[in-house]
Formats: structure tokens, sequence, C-alpha cells
């Protein structure tokens, strides 16, 4: 009970700091066992976000960030039916850039993978994040990813697709660290201009 009231004094505290703060209460589901819930306030250029467990903190995400006016998300990147955290940190442009952070479900924490940018986000059906991104006037970029044993984000391959060019020169692809698998290429260049292959996330 003490440890309950501590924790509660301590997010009045921090949330308290400024009368204008934006605030965010999420529930991040878990597999086998009750979600977490996520206290977030925005002061300034800091996003500070509490996560409990059973209403005792287990663990405190300080995220600097130039969009204090957008919440973060709730999204599972990389398929293991955990909610993962998406902190908006770079704004300005049609592009939002996230901070990404996986859950750690048996730990009640969360860890950061690293930043992506983007206009949407999903996950195609080889299990790889994509980020869809607008590239100036003409241009859309998919940029796939996925995680390495240490949790960190890993690009993989990009394929862009240009607005203004007709015919088989259109839709090319771009390795980085792997080729663009022909699938992946066929299903991209394949898709409505916006679209986005796979299951299309909540983000933003």
């Amino acid at each position: 009970m003490r440890c309950r009231a501590l924790a509660l004094l301590a997010l009045l505290a921090f949330a308290g700091t400024a009368a204008e703060a934006t605030r965010a209460t999420l529930r991040a589901s878990r597999p086998g066992a009750p979600p977490l819930v996520l206290q977030a306030v925005a002061v300034g250029d800091r996003w500070t976000i509490l996560v409990q467990e059973g209403g005792v903190e287990a663990q405190r995400i300080e995220v600097e960030s130039d969009l204090p006016e957008v919440r973060p998300r709730l999204a599972d990147a990389n398929g293991d039916r955990a909610a993962d955290l998406w902190v908006p940190v770079i704004g300005g442009n049609v592009n939002t850039a996230w901070d990404l952070w996986l859950m750690r479900p048996e730990e009640a924490r969360f860890r950061r993978a690293g930043e992506l940018s983007g206009l949407g986000f999903s996950r195609d059906g080889a299990g790889r994040l994509v980020a869809l991104a607008r590239d100036g006037c003409c241009a859309m970029s998919y940029l796939f990813h996925d995680f390495d044993a240490e949790g960190r984000l890993r690009e993989l391959f990009a394929i862009e697709r240009r607005l203004d060019t007709p015919g088989r020169g259109a839709c090319t692809g771009q390795p980085i660290a792997i080729a663009p698998p022909a699938s992946a290429l066929r299903e991209t260049c394949a898709l409505t201009a916006g679209a986005l292959p796979g299951r299309r996330l909540a983000v933003p």
C-alpha cells in the first residue's frame, strides 16, 4: 500500500509541474498478464512516461520531443502480441519521427529499439516493420525493418515509388542490410499510392 501511495504522489508531482501539460493514460496489453498502465505527461520539450504494474511504478521513461501536443501511441511493432510504445519526437512536415520502445512483457518494462519516421506503418506478411514516408512532391518510400537479438531496430531495404514516372522505372528496390526480396518488391509495387503492405498499425 505504501508503494502505491508513493507512486501516486510521484505521478501527481511531475504531472502538476505545468498547468498546460499534455496528458495521456495508455493501457499496454501483454499476453498472459494484466496490461501495464502508462501515465504520460509532456512538459516543455520532454515526454515523461510512468509505467505501472498493479499500481506500482515499474519504470520511468523520458524522451525529448518537439511534439508535446501529439500523444504517444501503442502498437505491436514486432509481432509478439505485446503493445509497444511509440513516442512522437519530430514533426513539422507530412512525416513524423517516433521513438520506438519494445515491451518486455515478463519484466513489465520497455526497452528502446530506435527511431523511425513516416506517415504510416505496417507489418508485412513476413513480419517486417514497414515505414511509409513521403519523399518530396512526387515519391513515396517504403523502409523495411526487423529487430536484432537485442531488440534494436535494423533497416533491411527500401522500395521507392515515383508518382510522376509511369512504367517499370516508377518502382525500384534499394538494398541496405539485404537486397529487397522479389516477393516484397512485387507486392509493394502493386499497391495503390499511399497504401501499405500487410497489416497497418494504429500509428499515428
